[in-house]
């Protein structure tokens, strides 16, 4: 057949046709769908109600794990697959917010706060929370609220933040103006110290630049505590430090300087008062008036003209010539670099006191680094350095105002020729402060934190630390011998009689070491959290003093410059260990039902091996109602409601290092004319020591109302027992008592703490209030009973007032008469005492109970608002209810030869009889000098802690200045105080003899900048 050409079969050209059409198809479908997948990328930016920006909000696609954080100027850039789907914004503190993409390139959002805090994640031991799922008692203070105030010691900065948290002050010394925290209470006669963690490291927090702080958790109840086991009996502070965050470099600034000065001062008498009182006095007790009124009225015309042999002193005024200026300086770098975030901050802070020769100083440089090696593997290396020096005059600060507020005026301070009068027997403030040598402390501390974070599943993590601390104490006291002269230019007095110099070092290496396992896995409704942990911390220190005296040269204060023959050389050393494991398990239903368990085992170095090791548990649960359906309806105004309790054990170790031994003291005794180190047993041992335990149970609720207010309430019951004690021993034994476990102390109180934010337009303002009352009783102590004026008694808070009780004065010889008998040689206008017993005489068995140290109703309220670029916060802080008592030069007139103050011309004389003091008296130290009701005051007050007030430049000027923020501020610190306390002396300080440096008032000036 032949073959056709050129022309094509139908059928195989309709394949063709169709084989081409269907590759095409392929080919745009390929395309289109290339298209439709490929990357898209949104940009944005993210701020908060008032156009701040907010950096490190975390965006991510909703249902997948695409996500990324806006940098520090709020912007950010994320890579979607498609222009669909939904971004989700969520930020600590702020409601989360959702934005369909729908083909969006460029997404602004606006977050606004939330009060109620519920999507807030809290720091609690070995990890972290959302505060929605707590179960336990644990308060979060974020940064903002320390930064605002002027403190020194971060400790101070919580004084009346956290509900059930007293922080009491009893100085503003500088370099010693720490807070004596108490949480819920005071529960051992002994250390009752909380235990506080810097990073998850045992630290001191005084030790950190409040500018360095994240935040700050308080673990009040042994649910949240119990994790710590053996250490947790008086509660646990968390501080956590700052990150860097976002992937721009950055820098920050903050500074302030500031001004202080004394809150209070006792208004002492000048000299011509001193005089006529002193005659009252010396009248009234039967003796020779001193002064004459010739001899009054020629020293007041000569007071002026003559100074040096009519010498009106005014102490404070010679005394108190420090400047008071402090300063603080802050600067903060943070970046990152791909794999590796670091923030590293350089503090510095001086305060120089009112007296010349006070100060601290404190130099604070820290690096926080992040390493993410891939996805599974990363570290923290976090070092730091701190330098802080602290001064003071060689013999002292309470020996400095004990002279300064007893001294006479009518007692000369400085000649014009500038020699120093004789003071009081040669002790003279003046000079001690100016010439009288320094005493100066320089400490030096090295840390360290490595951790490693290893995440083979979503579900699994592994986390090693290794945390070791270098800490190196220097001591350099040295008195100078200070001669003081009479007005004729004769020597009076040297004191001391020999200059002398005493050195001292104590150097302290602190191990932490721990490994964890945690496991967090969601089933369906059911979400399950595993913590199981091992950790081990060691101790080793030693410490070395060198004396020497007699200096013959004083402006060269070293050792080998003074006498060899007092010269004298001491040494210590001390270790311990502590190795614990730990664990921790979380479960919630459905985000209803939420249980907790913690557990520790310790064993600790400090108690004989057999009983080396205890065990620590806690449980706790909670509801969160608002959860359930039928509480649906009302949603909108009762946004959270959650019930919560618990119950736990803690203990505490801190009862020094080798209580169970019987240790030998060592010594030198000089025999057959030689020098021999000798060692005797002076104490008992027992070996049967163990743990202070804490049994404590908890009960609460939290509460959000119209996303604008939450309320946190809590109840609780804390039994101490097993508490050391030194009962009495047959004196046949012939060595001291030993320490037993015999104690047994209760704390039970309520806590109620509010939080309300609103706004009118565009002013914005919020309060924050809490109140708290602990009540304190001591329920066991073997029957012992003290007779001191602090005293520890059964059925009594510790620390309670003894003394007799007043009953008013006596205004007639006939009450004198019909009155049981006294002290001393009575007359009208003395005080009178009940007689408790009936019987005829006043004497230690009319001794009672009057009053208790332990503050009640401790509250506070934080008042802030802002109206565009200006700010103001005001916080007060207070006590209900609590006493304290002062006595000898403090409020005693004449007392042991002192002064008297002006409060004390206020005394009773025939026309003076409801006066506000006893008849003046001296030297008699007889009736009204005895303990009684009638020298304690109330020790309650309110203060104004902190007043701010700031303006936060506009953005079209600080886009002119290259800034990312600048806001400049003028604060108070201790500006007023309301209270019915002893006037001249701080009601923080109230018990003792009011020789302290006072709490002083503080007015600065500041700058707050971010590059």
């Amino acid at each position: 057949m032949k073959q056709q050409t050129g022309i094509q079969r139908p059928g195989k050209f309709l394949l063709t046709r169709c084989a081409a059409l269907l590759l095409c198809a392929l080919l745009l479908s390929a395309r289109a769908a290339a298209f439709q997948h490929a990357p898209v990328i949104i940009k944005g930016h993210v701020s908060e109600k008032g156009a701040a920006s907010l950096p490190g909000v975390t965006i991510t696609l909703k249902g997948s794990s695409i996500g990324t954080t806006t940098d520090e100027n709020g912007n950010f850039s994320i890579s979607l697959p498609n222009d669909a789907g939904t971004l989700l914004f969520s930020y600590v503190g702020y409601l989360p917010k959702e934005m369909p993409v729908k083909g969006k390139t460029l997404i602004n959002i606006v977050l606004e706060q939330d009060a109620t805090g519920l999507g807030e994640v809290v720091v609690v031991g070995y990890g972290t929370q959302k505060k929605v799922n707590l179960t336990g008692a644990v308060e979060q203070i974020s940064s903002a609220r320390l930064t605002d105030r002027p403190v020194t010691q971060l400790s101070t900065a919580l004084q009346g933040i956290a509900p059930g948290v007293t922080v009491t002050t009893t100085t503003g010394a500088p370099g010693a103006d720490a807070g004596t925290i108490r949480i819920r209470g005071i529960g051992t006669l002994n250390n009752a110290n909380p235990l506080i963690l810097i990073d998850g490291v045992e630290g001191n927090m005084n030790e950190i630049d409040p500018n360095l702080i994240e935040s700050v958790s308080v673990l009040k109840d042994a649910a949240s505590s119990a994790i710590y086991g053996s250490r947790a009996a008086n509660g646990v502070v968390l501080v956590t430090t700052k990150r860097a965050k976002g992937d721009q470099l950055s820098i920050s600034y903050n500074g302030y300087v500031g001004w202080q000065s004394p809150t209070n001062l006792p208004d002492k008498v000048d000299a011509l008062d001193h005089m006529r009182l002193l005659n009252m006095a010396y009248k009234n007790t039967g003796l020779t008036p001193l002064y004459s009124d010739a001899q009054i009225e020629e020293y007041q015309q000569k007071m002026i003209t003559d100074p040096d042999n009519f010498p009106n002193t005014d102490w404070q005024k010679e005394v108190l010539t420090g400047s008071g200026v402090m300063q603080n300086h802050y600067v903060g770098i943070s970046g990152s670099s791909g794999k590796l975030r670091f923030m590293t901050s350089l503090g510095y802070l001086n305060q120089n006191g009112i007296i010349k020769t006070s100060g601290f100083e404190r130099y604070t440089l820290r690096n926080n680094a992040d390493i993410r090696f891939n996805d599974k593997l990363s570290m923290k290396l976090d070092l730091q350095l701190i330098n802080r020096t602290t001064t003071e005059p060689g013999r002292g600060m309470t020996n400095v105002f004990l002279q300064m507020n007893r001294i006479p005026a009518v007692q000369p301070g400085r000649f014009l020729n500038g020699q120093y009068g004789e003071g009081w027997n040669g002790n003279n403030p003046i000079a001690m402060v100016e010439d009288g040598g320094e005493l100066r402390n320089n400490t030096l501390s090295l840390f360290g934190n490595l951790q490693l974070n290893y995440q083979p599943t979503k579900w699994l993590t592994a986390e090693v630390m290794a945390a070791p601390r270098f800490n190196n104490s220097y001591d350099n006291n040295f008195v100078k011998a200070v001669p003081t002269y009479t007005a004729a230019g004769n020597i009076a007095y040297t004191q001391p009689a020999k200059s002398e110099l005493t050195n001292g070092t104590d150097r302290g290496f602190y191990g932490n070491y721990r490994a964890s396992l945690t496991a967090h896995k969601t089933f369906s409704r059911h979400e399950t959290k595993l913590l199981l942990g091992a950790s081990r911390e060691t101790f080793s220190g030693n410490g070395f003093t060198a004396f020497r005296d007699n200096f013959l040269f004083p402006q060269y204060p070293v050792q080998d410059a003074g006498s060899r023959e007092n010269m004298q050389t001491t040494g210590t050393a001390s270790e311990w260990a502590l190795q614990s494991f730990f664990g921790r398990l979380n479960y919630g239903y459905n985000q209803r039902y939420l249980f907790e368990a913690n557990a520790r085992y310790d064993g600790s170095s400090r108690f004989l091996r057999s009983r080396r090791y205890g065990f620590f548990p806690s449980f706790s649960a909670g509801w969160r109602v608002s959860e359930e359906n039928f509480m649906q309806f009302i949603k909108p105004v009762v946004n959270d409601l959650k019930l919560r309790g618990s119950w736990g054990k803690l203990g505490n170790q801190n009862i020094g290092t080798y209580p169970f031994a019987s240790n030998l003291a060592m010594g030198a005794y000089s025999m057959g004319g030689e020098v021999v180190s000798i060692a005797a047993l002076n104490d008992m041992g027992n070996e049967e020591i163990t743990w202070e335990t804490t049994t404590m149970t908890n009960f609460g609720v939290d509460v959000a109302l119209f996303r604008n207010l939450t309320v946190t309430a809590d109840w609780y019951r804390k039994v101490t027992s097993d508490i050391l004690l030194k009962l009495n021993i047959p004196l046949s034994i012939g060595l001291n008592a030993p320490y037993q476990n015999a104690g047994k102390v209760l704390n039970q109180g309520w806590e109620l703490g509010l939080n309300y934010s609103s706004n009118i337009g565009d002013l914005n303002y919020g309060i924050n209030a809490n109140i708290a009352d602990v009540h304190n009783e001591v329920l066991d102590l073997r029957g012992i009973n003290s007779t001191d004026l602090l005293i520890s008694r059964e059925g009594y808070s510790i620390n309670s007032i003894y003394a007799l009780q007043a009953d008013g004065y006596f205004q007639s010889q006939a009450e004198i008469d019909g009155h049981a008998k006294q002290i001393g040689i009575l007359a009208p206008g003395d005080i009178r005492y009940v007689n408790q017993n009936k019987d005829a005489a006043i004497t230690n068995e009319d001794y009672k109970v009057i009053g208790s140290t332990i503050p009640r109703y401790t509250y506070s309220f934080n008042l802030n608002a802002s109206f565009r670029n200006f700010s103001l916060n005001a916080f007060f802080q207070g006590v209900g209810k609590a006493d304290g008592y002062l006595y000898s030069y403090s409020v005693q007139p004449f007392y042991s030869g002192g002064t008297a103050h002006e409060q004390h011309k206020d005394s009773w004389r025939e026309d003076n009889r409801e006066a506000k003091f006893p008849r003046l008296t001296y030297g008699d130290n007889g009736n009204n000098y005895q303990p009684s009701s009638f020298w304690m005051k109330s020790a309650a007050y309110l203060r104004l802690k902190n007043l701010q007030i700031a303006y936060a430049l506009p953005q079209s000027v600080i886009g002119r200045l290259k800034l990312k923020s600048a806001r400049v501020y003028a604060a108070g610190q201790n500006m007023f105080t309301w209270d019915k306390f002893w006037d001249g002396y701080d009601v923080e300080a109230p018990v003792g003899t009011g020789n302290r440096y006072p709490q002083v008032k503080v007015f600065t000036i500041g700058l707050d900048v971010k590059f």
